[in-house]
C-alpha cells in the first residue's frame, strides 16, 4: 500500500510539472514563420551592374537607404537620396564608395562568410512568430533584411524591418576584422564580432524595444526588467545556447555561475542594490571588456545575467503563466524566490 502512495506522489509530481511547463511553453504557427523572405542589400552592392540598378533597390526602403547614405558611409544628407533620379554629384559619391578596392573587399569577404542566410533567417523567423504567439500581434513586414554598414551598424530596425549589418558579424579571426583599427572599434567589440550571436541579436533587440518592462531605477530594479528579457529570450530562443543570450563565451558565462555568490554578496556589502544613482551602477549594465570591480576575467553586462537568475528562481517557486510573470512587478516579492548559487 505504501508503496502504491508513493507512485501515486510522484506521478502527480510530474504531473503538476508537466503542467507548468506547458503554461509556458509558446508554439509556433507554421504557416506565419515559413513565409519570411531575407533581403540581401550587401550583394546588390557588390553585384549591381551600376548606380542606378542600387538606387532602384535602396529607395525601397528609405529609412535605411538615408541611414546607409548619411550617417554610415557618411557620403552625403539624408535627403540627397531620396529623389526618384539620383542628382550626378550623389550617383558620383555612391560610385566612389563602391568602386573602392577596399570597400570591394570587405564586401567580397561578407559574401564569403555569408553566401546564404538562410539558417539564420529561419532561427530568426521562428523566434519573431513565437513573439508573435505570445504577445498576440503580427510582425509587420514577412522580411528580414541584411546589408553593408561599414562597421557602424550591427542590428536596426528601419522601414518596419529588421537589418542586419553582416560586416559587423565577419568573425574576430578574420583578416578584415583584425585589419580594424582599436581607434575605431575596441578590441572587446572586435572580439564580439561573431556569427553565432545574429539570432540573438536581433531578439533582444526586438524584445528590447517592444517589451522592455521599467520597474525603477535602482540595480535591483533594472536587474529584474534585464532578467525578464532575458526569461523571455529563453523561451523564444529554446534551441539557442545559453552564452549566446548574453553575447558570452562559454568561458564567460562559466566564470558568472562560479562567482555568483560573490557578485549578490559585493552588491549587497557595497549597498547597491537599492542605488539609483547611474554612476556608481551603469557599469553592471554596459557593454565593455570586463565588468569594473570584478576583475578581467568577469564578462561585462554582469547586472543582466543576475537578473536572469532572480527570474529564472522565481518561476521555479511559482505556478504562474508567462504572462503573470510578466506583469508581476513586486520587486520584493520576486526577489524573495531568489537564492544564490
Amino acid at each position: 500500500m505504501k508503496h502504491l502512495i508513493h507512485i501515486y506522489i510522484i506521478t502527480l509530481l510530474l504531473a503538476c510539472t508537466s503542467c507548468t511547463s506547458n503554461k509556458r511553453e509558446i508554439k509556433l504557427n507554421n504557416d506565419q514563420w515559413q513565409n519570411f523572405k531575407t533581403i540581401r542589400l550587401d550583394k546588390v552592392l557588390l553585384n549591381a551592374k551600376n548606380i542606378d540598378e542600387i538606387h532602384q533597390q535602396f529607395i525601397k526602403y528609405p529609412q535605411l537607404y538615408q541611414n546607409f547614405y548619411a550617417n554610415m558611409i557618411r557620403a552625403g544628407k539624408k535627403e540627397d537620396v531620396l529623389v526618384n533620379r539620383l542628382p550626378e554629384a550623389v550617383k558620383s559619391n555612391l560610385e566612389s564608395f563602391v568602386k573602392d578596392s577596399t570597400i570591394k573587399s570587405f564586401l567580397e569577404e561578407i559574401q564569403k562568410e555569408f553566401p546564404d542566410f538562410e539558417n539564420y533567417k529561419i532561427e530568426i523567423a521562428k523566434g519573431l512568430n513565437r513573439c508573435e504567439n505570445l504577445f498576440k500581434y503580427r510582425y509587420p513586414k514577412k522580411e528580414i533584411g541584411t546589408f553593408f554598414s561599414l562597421f557602424n551598424a550591427d542590428v536596426h530596425e528601419f522601414d518596419s524591418i529588421i537589418w542586419i549589418g553582416l560586416d559587423m558579424y565577419l568573425g574576430p579571426e578574420n583578416r578584415v576584422t583584425k585589419l580594424l583599427p582599436n581607434e575605431s572599434l575596441p578590441q572587446y567589440i572586435k572580439d564580439k564580432m561573431d556569427k553565432k550571436y545574429i539570432v540573438s541579436d536581433v531578439l533582444f533587440g526586438h524584445l528590447m524595444t517592444y517589451h522592455y518592462q521599467y520597474l525603477g531605477d535602482d540595480l535591483l530594479s533594472k536587474a529584474i526588467s534585464y532578467g525578464k528579457i532575458a526569461y523571455l529570450m529563453d523561451l523564444i530562443l529554446p534551441d539557442e545556447q545559453k552564452e549566446n543570450k548574453f553575447r558570452y563565451t562559454k568561458k564567460e558565462l562559466d566564470w558568472c555561475q562560479k562567482n555568483e555568490k560573490y557578485i549578490w554578496q559585493y552588491i549587497v556589502d557595497q549597498e547597491l542594490l537599492y542605488e539609483k544613482n547611474a554612476k556608481k551602477i551603469s557599469y553592471f549594465f554596459n557593454p565593455g571588456p570586463f565588468t569594473k570591480n570584478f576583475g578581467q576575467d568577469s564578462p561585462s553586462n554582469i547586472g543582466i545575467w543576475l537578473g536572469s537568475r532572480i527570474i529564472e528562481d522565481f518561476t521555479k517557486n511559482s505556478e504562474l503563466n508567462i504572462q503573470e510573470i510578466l506583469k508581476e512587478t513586486n520587486i520584493q516579492k520576486i526577489l524573495n524566490s531568489y537564492d544564490p548559487k
